[in-house]
């Protein structure tokens, strides 16, 4: 595997790919093979992307609506920068696709019932109590010293 992010999902699932410019003034071109995504996510008959332009410091949420493209297909899928020096320079990765089933990787809204677990944040302890502290105020300025 590429020491690129690689992005893992089962087969079918929604995904949502953030892709953010962090470089110069020169226009990019995001690109992930056999899937497509829409130009406006809330906007019905909107066009397909299968690549899209960014620029520098600009950001845009890919909405891959299944994994695996319309037909749920498991594999190995390439993303990348489709300007070819940025690209040979590191900037693209794989989109596994894993076949529905697979315990690689937790399911979708697994944090309920069936057996399923999802991250927690961990427990804050109180703050201490304050008593026995001199609870007058101080000098109010360095010239009342």
């Amino acid at each position: 595997d590429p020491v690129t992010p690689t992005i893992v999902a089962h087969a079918g699932d929604p995904v949502r790919i953030h892709v953010f410019g962090a470089f110069n003034e020169q226009n990019q071109m995001f690109a992930l093979e056999g899937h497509q995504w829409p130009f406006k996510i809330n906007m019905p008959g909107a066009d397909m992307m299968s690549a899209e332009e960014f620029g520098g410091s600009e950001n845009m949420d890919v909405f891959v609506r299944a994994a695996g493209g319309p037909t749920h297909l498991p594999g190995i899928y390439l993303w990348q920068n489709h300007r070819l020096p940025y690209a040979a320079a590191g900037q693209w990765g794989y989109f596994k696709v894993l076949p529905v089933g697979s315990q690689s990787i937790l399911p979708l809204n697994s944090g309920g019932g069936m057996g399923g677990r999802t991250a927690e944040a961990p427990k804050e302890e109180a703050p201490a109590a304050l008593s026995g502290l001199d609870k007058t105020p101080g000098p109010m300025s360095m010239i009342d010293k």
